[in-house]
């Protein structure tokens, strides 16, 4: 066996939670608080109680030390690259890296690191499932707003994000053909050209409304992992209707509601060979009585549920 484990050996047995308080990657810095309020809700106890015999650790936060004198994307990058060498680090010990944000740039290191660990191996880069009310595929050029959250898959996906690529590199980047976007609503123009360009799949919420959650998913899936490969899960909590998860960065009219994010994720977990997961975009300074908090464990708590109920089934 080399330092990147045994493969066929994968298992989900172990779960680590590693903390990203970064809040300087969107437009309001309050998402930094997340991964504070995540615990005081007591998501390793709650994940415990849930998953029996499974190991689950909290890693603590991942901080990178802020020079006010570099820009946001530098900053961001700074996060992103010590984020890169954790999720790297527990992927190779086939650790499953459970990220807790903060603003959705971190994906960048962390989907990053685990994609670079399979390189490393030379094995198949795991799809991605990014839930999220926006597909984050601008660049520096074509962002409105200048958000470096917007465009963490345009870097994984090996579009030129100044400062991000770098971070990315070959090694982390993700396979466009494996990648689906589940719950998109509020795309810009850029972006589309992006998703046209690269020929991304991309089911908006409109589509999960109108064709129901099962039949969407599953679609989804055949593009992320239609094998049963193993995939990872990037999920923004804004992709819940603000209606029930008021407490984000960019809240988008007519999302899920709390019912089909559950079903979401069971259907997701059922899948299996779930090897990376991020949770980001709480922003606890604009919740209200908890409501976006609590889903937010809900839907991670459904997810490895139905995740580690099939385990066997997929080793």
């Amino acid at each position: 066996m080399d330092d990147f484990g045994d493969p066929d050996g994968m298992t989900r047995s172990e779960i680590r939670i590693l903390g990203v308080p970064m809040g300087i990657g969107g437009g309001k810095p309050g998402t930094a608080m997340g991964p504070w309020k995540i615990r005081e809700k007591a998501l390793v106890e709650r994940l415990c109680r849930t998953l029996g015999d499974f190991t689950i650790e909290d890693a603590g936060d991942v901080v990178a030390e802020q020079d006010e004198n570099l820009s946001r994307l530098e900053r961001t990058a700074c996060w992103c690259d010590s984020l890169k060498a954790r999720t790297r680090e527990f992927s190779s010990k086939n650790i499953v890296p459970l990220v807790i944000g903060g603003d959705h740039t971190l994906a960048a290191g962390s989907l990053a690191g685990v994609a670079s660990t399979h390189h490393r191996r030379g094995e198949g880069v795991p799809g991605v499932l990014w839930i999220d009310a926006h597909v984050d595929m601008n660049t520096h050029e074509t962002s409105p707003s200048g958000n470096p959250h917007g465009m963490s898959a345009a870097a994984l996906l090996g579009l030129e994000v100044d400062h991000l690529s770098e971070i990315v590199g070959r090694d982390g980047r993700i396979d466009s053909n494996r990648i689906a976007f589940l719950g998109a609503r509020d795309i810009d123009p850029g972006e589309q050209k992006h998703i046209d360009e690269l020929g991304l799949t991309v089911f908006s919420s409109e589509v999960m409304h109108r064709d129901g959650i099962e039949k969407t998913v599953t679609d989804a899936l055949k593009t992320v992992s239609p094998n049963g490969e193993p995939f990872m899960v990037s999920f923004d909590v804004d992709v819940i209707d603000p209606e029930f998860a008021p407490g984000v960065d960019t809240a988008v009219p007519g999302g899920l509601d709390p019912s089909q994010i559950i079903e979401t994720m069971e259907l997701v977990g059922r899948h299996g060979r779930v090897v990376a997961i991020d949770a980001v975009e709480l922003n606890p300074e604009t919740d209200v009585e908890e409501r976006t908090s609590e889903l937010m464990i809900t839907s991670l708590v459904t997810l490895l549920q139905a995740t580690t109920a099939d385990a066997s089934d997929h080793d």
